[in-house]
């Protein structure tokens, strides 16, 4: 695990003292029992040791452990949640990290072999998609007054469902949940699909809850424009990015 380069993103993050060592500590658990966390992210992006990492009604129910290592003391739910949210965390510092040049040297120094040294065009994108969340995130209250990012924790940043990874989920004082989808150009037909699902996903693990969600892009595409005509449940807006100078 690359400890110090995570504790740093999550400082970066906004992640306080006490709940950086917490994660930190959980991630060194799930390594002690299942092996190093780099090695997961570079066979599946920490897919398969997420899933592992959960445990269902059924196995609750009947008492049993789930299929990972892992012995835990007390209760059953709150123990493997802990344990999942730090992985879930270090798999998308991980992504971030993999995936910005501008950290690519910090990488290199702790692991030559992980790293991939060509940066595309997609990676550039998805750089800039994180940088548009994470000025997002700071300004949610602004954007969304009625919302706030979901869980006690900041949970609802990456949020991850099934193995798929959700931008930003947000809730509001009514319980309602709202996904957000971020595009950095332009967003299509495809967008609305992707979207849709995360919904479904989430009205199978919330179902009394009232679900929505919106797609902010840079430009919205008439194909996607005419595929949001078949629900009020997703809306469409686009964002601006604002330049600000200050002096040193």
């Amino acid at each position: 695990m690359k400890e110090e380069s995570f504790k740093n993103w999550l400082i970066q993050n906004g992640q306080d003292t006490r709940t950086i060592q917490s994660r930190i500590s959980n991630c060194k658990t799930v390594e002690r029992y299942e092996g190093n966390l780099d090695d997961h992210f570079i066979k599946d992006n920490g897919l398969s040791l997420l899933k592992k990492l959960s445990y269902s009604t059924e196995d609750e129910r009947r008492n049993i452990s789930a299929k990972h290592k892992i012995p835990i003391n007390g209760n059953i739910r709150n123990g493997s949640a802990t344990l999942k949210q730090a992985t879930k965390l270090y798999m998308t510092f991980r992504n971030d990290y993999k995936s910005d040049p501008i950290d690519k040297q910090t990488i290199q120094n702790e692991d030559q072999d992980d790293l991939d040294l060509e940066y595309s065009v997609e990676n550039n994108n998805f750089s800039y998609e994180r940088d548009l969340k994470n000025s997002m995130v700071l300004q949610i209250h602004e954007l969304f007054p009625d919302y706030k990012i979901y869980g006690e924790n900041n949970e609802g940043i990456e949020y991850l469902i099934e193995g798929k990874r959700i931008d930003i989920l947000l809730e509001n004082n009514q319980g309602g949940l709202l996904v957000i989808e971020l595009k950095s150009g332009v967003a299509n037909y495809k967008v609305f699909g992707q979207i849709s699902m995360y919904l479904g996903l989430l009205m199978e693990q919330f179902p009394d809850r009232d679900i929505k969600g919106c797609i902010v892009a840079g430009e919205i595409d008439s194909t996607l424009q005419n595929a949001s005509k078949m629900t009020d449940r997703i809306s469409l807006k686009t964002y601006i990015m604002k330049l600000e100078l200050k002096d040193n």
